[in-house]
């Protein structure tokens, strides 16, 4: 085969698994109702938002969808497809993980609970 034909077959296979890599990628978090919060049955710092969701004032104020993930796999994977489009890699993805209801994605028990009490409710 000639050099001309193997740069051609090469570059085709760039191309196609390029676009294929591009086009599959979200490039945003789809816009959720509220919050997306999710948490491990058992997780020592998802507990601590537990407790402050508890006591905080604006609790019945906002949407939140609690997703639990280490018994559903379900969860786990729209999870993991919301810390993709975040950037969060699968090694450093964790619970407590919340969505807020523009886009931005939160991870430890104190961004999280730093992010309420910020809000103006």
């Amino acid at each position: 085969m000639s050099k001309i034909g193997i740069l051609l077959i090469i570059g085709t296979l760039l191309i196609m698994f390029g676009g294929a890599y591009i086009f599959s990628k979200p490039t945003e978090v789809p816009a959720i109702n509220g919050y997306e919060y999710f948490w491990g049955d058992g997780c020592p710092h998802c507990k601590i938002v537990a407790d402050f969701m508890e006591t905080w004032s604006g609790k019945d104020k906002i949407n939140i969808k609690k997703l639990e993930v280490w018994n559903n796999t379900k969860n786990a994977a729209l999870m993991a497809e919301r810390a993709k489009v975040c950037n969060v890699k699968r090694t450093e993805m964790g619970v407590p993980f919340m969505v807020t209801p523009d886009g931005k994605c939160l991870t430890g028990d104190q961004p999280i609970i730093e992010h309420f009490k910020q809000l103006a409710i």
